[in-house]
């Protein structure tokens, strides 16, 4: 009987220390999981917001882009009431103001280069609301382009070809602005 006892409590002895070594290696793996976890939470955070505002950007881009191509149809227009539609219509700056408000919410989540980028569009679109120019919608095209492709490389994607890019004629238009302004 004493055997058995001695066997009992032996053995009751043995399941405290597992059951001890269990919780106090389940108790490290838990903290170093947190610690983990602590480390990784600002990179999530920061990636969900830029997330949230490329979705964002993607509804005003077109909108720009279709304000800036407006005016410059009417700029192109010879018609009596040309001049009057294209400062009625270049007054009408909605969809630069939601972007310029979209940048300065997401501004401190944004890369250099898409803030950079973006504050350049918005003074520019600015300036064409203004003093609406066939030289300032070129000029905005070329900026909305630039734009869009720091965010596709932000993101990961490429961003339009050389090629494309040559269709619509920006590198000419660039070369001729840069010399115009020496």
């Amino acid at each position: 009987m004493e055997n058995s006892v001695i066997l009992v409590l032996i053995g009751g002895l043995i399941s405290l220390v597992s059951t001890l070594a269990g919780i106090s290696l389940q108790h490290l793996f838990d903290l170093h999981k947190q610690k983990h976890e602590t480390r990784r939470y600002p990179t999530e955070v920061l990636f969900n917001k830029q997330t949230e505002f490329y979705d964002k950007a993607a509804h005003i881009i077109p909108r720009i882009n279709g304000y800036i191509t407006t005016v410059n149809v009417w700029l192109g227009e010879t018609s009596p009431d040309a001049k009057r539609k294209v400062k009625e219509f270049a007054e009408k700056t909605g969809p630069i103001w939601e972007f310029n408000e979209l940048m300065e919410g997401y501004s401190m989540y944004l890369p250099e280069r898409i803030l950079r980028a973006g504050n350049e569009l918005f003074a520019e679109c600015t300036f064409l609301s203004n003093a609406p120019t066939v030289v300032r919608t070129e000029r905005c095209m070329d900026l909305l382009f630039s734009f869009q492709n720091a965010i596709r490389e932000c993101v990961g994607v490429d961003k339009i070809s050389g090629e494309l890019l040559k269709a619509f004629g920006t590198h000419e238009r660039e070369k001729k602005r840069q010399e115009l302004d020496k």
